[in-house]
């Protein structure tokens, strides 16, 4: 398999702390949210990870778009919410993922169609798909 891109970023305090990608690009203060007994205040791994898959998505409905005659316009949008549950039968904590999406001009039926094209394009789509299967709405 070739690698087409990489990155790295480094994390420091864990969810108390900050993250930073090696290149300087990004650096972010984190702060353990107040629903899991922190301070709040910061942004969370759960904002990174929602952003990143939104963006994603939004770039392989785009890719799929050319398959079904589509066109995906600059105003449309994919919102990701992700949030952490405490399983009742395990430890730990688990990821539920959810993502809306607002195609302005396609309709509700190829919408579907670019939705499920798009899971086997985005490689967050199929870096879940062995663990968490994400929910799509279509506004």
């Amino acid at each position: 398999m070739n690698v087409l891109y990489s990155t790295q970023a480094t994390a420091l305090g864990g969810r108390d702390g900050w993250a930073a990608s090696v290149d300087g690009v990004l650096k972010v203060k984190l702060a353990k949210p107040r629903a899991l007994d922190g301070a709040g205040g910061g942004a969370t791994p759960e904002h990174l990870f929602a952003a990143a898959y939104a963006a994603s998505f939004l770039e392989a409905l785009r890719a799929a778009a050319p398959e079904t005659g589509s066109v995906i316009t600059d105003d449309a949008n994919v919102t990701v919410t992700v949030s952490i549950r405490r399983p009742e039968s395990e430890d730990g904590l688990t990821l539920d993922v959810s993502l809306a999406l607002d195609l302005p001009d396609v309709d509700r039926e190829t919408a579907q169609v670019l939705a499920r094209r798009a899971h086997d394009l985005c490689p967050y789509s199929r870096a879940l798909r062995a663990r968490l299967e994400p929910r799509v709405s279509i506004a």
